[in-house]
């Protein structure tokens, strides 16, 4: 996955956005990611998925630059079935299989 933030260039930081909300139109999924700054200048991207259904699919990004470009600028992920932190391979599972469920709803 592959976040970009649009002029980051000429944005200052009191003007880069904190959150933003995305949409598939090919498999229906939604998801919510929030920036967030740490006090040691480290930065976290949280991506919630579908919200409003349950399990909650979260996946947080660590960051040493502000701007996530590529899955090369992120030093290290961690992922969420609800509150619980599971292993990514079980993560991508659960969001496949969601996924799978959202399409057919979507061409239905």
């Amino acid at each position: 996955m592959q976040v970009r933030f649009s002029d980051t260039k000429s944005a200052s930081k009191e003007q880069a956005p904190d959150s933003r909300f995305f949409t598939c139109h090919v498999c229906g999924d939604n998801w919510l990611s929030v920036k967030e700054t740490a006090h040691d200048g480290a930065f976290t991207i949280t991506f919630v998925h579908q919200m409003g259904t349950e399990p909650i699919l979260k996946r947080v990004a660590h960051l040493e630059d502000e701007v996530l470009s590529t899955d090369d600028a992120v030093t290290a992920w961690d992922y969420f079935l609800d509150d619980e932190v599971i292993d990514q391979e079980v993560w991508f599972d659960k969001l496949s299989a969601r996924r799978k469920i959202l399409k057919s709803v979507c061409t239905n």
